[in-house]
């Protein structure tokens, strides 16, 4: 079936989901906050706005007051809720995944992502069928999209450090192209560059839901970008996921960035700042999930720092973040958190920490690039199989003799040395995700010819 619920929320094909259900788990999730009006936001995408009208009507039944934002980021949504201090808001996305997909991800205090397990669990058992007994209707919803997209830009200048940030920016004047792929990112981040005094040329950011290739920013689908930095002799591209809290990264030259450079090169320009702040008075703390390259440690020694791990998933990253007081965290995958703004991923706070670093070192992107070091990564897709678990025992008793770390918090994860593999089922897609990294290419072999045979 596909319908997947874990730490990322609620995916689903229309086909493979039941209105009732999902009625039933909006109901149980509203049932577990506070008492104060709800935020809802969707990502742009096609079909989404019946779900916006389903999601508001089901809040209000409930007797909820509804802050209902538009076509926003997620991240939009998250500083929303944060800085209008209400006890929740959902936003409706499937993310990065394909077109047919929707999504919804439950939002609590603060902004921060809710695991959905157990509000499906609740509604699948039939214990949120019923109502609370109130009238449809009797709150007004109010109209905040503009309001929302105005915060959240205004929220990024916070911090004093971030203002100076975006000064230098600014006097750089950079053009920027930017492929949105006509969701939800489509309207704020034109709006971002342009307060930061950059030429913007717009590829995919019409707002029509219409996805122009897979949404999913990684280099291979963002070939029309990196031709179009180069035709335009743009500084930069940027390509961001439906809604717009993954950021990939195209330089000057048209050459598409590996996605796991953004979050290494958006925590350089935290780690600089810290640096510069407190003259090495402390160790700051860094952190990211199990999947992401091991470029994030050598950029953390540079700075004396600490590079902590977490299961995937932004609400586990986020937890480990709050529980050591981390500067930045993020994911390989594009994703960055800076807590000086909220807790969740933002391809805003990224562009402007990636954008600053270039104002700050006065360098371009592909000189930042060529200064990191770059290990040997391999992604691969499985179907999933039967048995999970089953999998997951066969390999660890293959490697427990021979690995230096085990952790088996998230799937399975193993280092040996420099080498590492993470071994888990993925949150958001019928699939098993099998990442491979090691300084060698000769190195990243070895490891697969090692465990790829069991899970073939």
């Amino acid at each position: 079936m596909a319908l997947i619920c874990s730490v990322s929320g609620l995916r689903f094909t229309l086909d493979d989901c039941t209105p009732e259900l999902i009625e039933d788990t909006v109901r149980s999730f509203v049932r577990h906050l506070s008492n104060g009006p709800l935020a809802v936001g969707w990502d742009g995408r096609q079909g989404g706005e019946r779900f916006e009208e389903f999601v508001v009507a089901t809040l209000q039944s409930e007797g909820r007051r509804v802050h209902r934002l538009g076509i926003v980021p997620t991240p939009t949504i998250q500083t929303w809720i944060a800085r209008r201090r209400l006890p929740g808001g959902i936003a409706i996305t499937a993310s990065h995944n394909p077109a047919e997909w929707q999504g919804l991800k439950f939002l609590g205090e603060g902004g921060l992502t809710l695991d959905a397990t157990p509000f499906y669990r609740e509604a699948r058992s039939g214990g949120a069928s019923l109502t609370n007994g109130h009238r449809t209707g009797v709150h007004p919803v109010r109209w905040m999209h503009f309001q929302a997209i105005s915060e959240h830009i205004r929220t990024l200048w916070r911090h004093r450090w971030l203002q100076n940030l975006r000064e230098k920016i600014r006097h750089r004047a950079f053009h920027v192209v930017v492929d949105a792929v006509n969701a939800a990112g489509s309207f704020i981040l034109p709006q971002l560059l342009q307060h930061l005094y950059c030429r913007v040329t717009l590829l995919h950011a019409n707002g029509s839901g219409i996805f122009p290739h897979s949404p999913e920013p990684l280099p291979q689908h963002l070939q029309e970008l990196a031709t179009s930095v180069q035709r335009y002799s743009a500084d930069i591209g940027i390509g961001v996921d439906p809604d717009a809290d993954r950021l990939v990264l195209v330089d000057e030259s048209g050459k598409c960035l590996w996605e796991e450079l953004t979050i290494a090169l958006a925590a350089q320009t935290v780690l600089e700042h810290a640096h510069q702040a407190c003259a090495n008075r402390y160790n700051p703390v860094v952190v990211v999930n199990y999947s992401t390259s091991s470029v994030i440690d050598d950029i953390a020694q540079a700075y004396r720092a600490q590079v902590l791990r977490s299961p995937v998933g932004e609400a586990n990253v986020v937890r480990r973040l709050q529980e050591s007081l981390g500067v930045i965290g993020g994911e390989g995958s594009g994703g960055v958190i800076l807590p000086h703004i909220h807790y969740g991923r933002d391809a805003l706070v990224g562009t402007v920490l990636v954008l600053g670093l270039m104002a700050h070192c006065q360098k371009r992107l592909s000189e930042l690039v060529t200064a990191l070091p770059r290990p040997i990564m391999r992604k691969h897709v499985l179907a999933q199989p039967q048995s999970v678990s089953t999998l997951l025992e066969q390999v660890f008793a293959y490697i427990a003799q021979h690995a230096e770390e085990i952790r088996r918090d998230d799937g399975l994860y193993a280092r040996f040395g420099k080498s590492w593999f993470h071994l888990r089922p993925s949150n958001t897609e019928p699939v098993v995700r099998f990442i491979v990294e090691a300084p060698t290419q000769k190195e990243v072999e070895q490891l697969e010819a090692m465990i790829l045979p069991l899970l073939r």
